[in-house]
Order: C-alpha cells, then structure tokens, then sequence
C-alpha cells in the first residue's frame, strides 16, 4: 500500500543530512525567519518576580525602546533561568533587553538612575557607568537561533 511505501522509503537527505546544516557565520548572527529564542540563562537569583524582554530595532532609544520595541515578553524563571521563543520576526538587525523584575511592578527600578534588580542585553556587553549603546548589543537575525544572556546584578 501507499502508506507502507511511505514509511518504507529511505529519508531525503535534502532535510536530514548534517552536511546540509551550518552554523551561523558569526556568533552575532541570530538566525530569522522563524524564531529567536532568549535564554537566560545565568546570574537570576531567585525565582520570585519574571523577567522582561524587549527586542528593539534600531533607532528606537535602545535599551528604553517601550512601545517601538518589535516583540516583548514576560517570562516565568524557573530554577534561575527563563526562555523565550519570539516568532515570524524579519530578517534585520535587533538589540535585546532584558530585566528581573522581582517585584513585579512592571517597570526597572532604580536608585540614582542605578539598576536596583538584574538586567541583561544581547552580547553581553562589560560592565561600564552607562547604559550600553545599541552598537554594542546589536545582533543580525537571518534565521533561527538562540541568544544567550547573562544578568548582572549591582546590588
């Protein structure tokens, strides 16, 4: 039968061969098309309160974009990490931001314009008395991939 023949053939290897597969040409590059997914992965202290991610575009106020922002979401932390899948994003170039909002109050607190709860960004940039530039924590979407950033606490 048809369904026999199906289950019988041998697997096209246009879809499943490692061969065909490659890696971003450069760790920057975040594959599009589909789905970006932002693991955060280190650094959350506790599991009380969500994270909160922005994607923004450039020229949008990066990292306080708000409403220009492309995707957000409100992540649950589980064990000191959160994830999400963000899809049907366009090929272009993004910055992500992302913050441990602890008490839930829906906003980034601060003490003399100083992170008071955990924030990160894409690329991870080192620590410096301001806020990163866009330039900095800009990655390149051309397909699917993962994103990994680490929070920093400096309280």
């Amino acid at each position: 039968s048809g369904k026999r023949a199906f289950l019988n053939a041998s697997a096209d290897r246009r879809t499943t061969a490692s061969d065909r597969l490659s890696a971003p040409i450069d760790p920057n590059v975040v594959q599009a098309g589909s789905i970006i997914s932002a693991a955060l992965i280190t650094g959350i202290r506790s599991d009380s309160g969500v994270i909160r991610l922005a994607l923004c575009p450039p020229d949008t106020g990066f990292p306080d974009c708000k409403a220009k922002a492309v995707r957000t979401a409100e992540m649950a932390i589980h064990k000191g990490a959160a994830t999400a899948s963000l899809a049907d994003l366009a090929p272009g170039t993004y910055a992500v931001s992302v913050f441990h909002d602890a008490n839930g109050n829906g906003k980034l607190d601060t003490f003399l314009g100083i992170p008071r709860e955990g924030y990160g960004f894409s690329r991870n940039p080192p620590f410096r008395p301001r806020a990163p530039r866009f330039s900095e924590t800009a990655i390149s979407l051309q397909g699917a991939a993962t994103e990994r950033i680490a929070l920093r606490y400096l309280f």
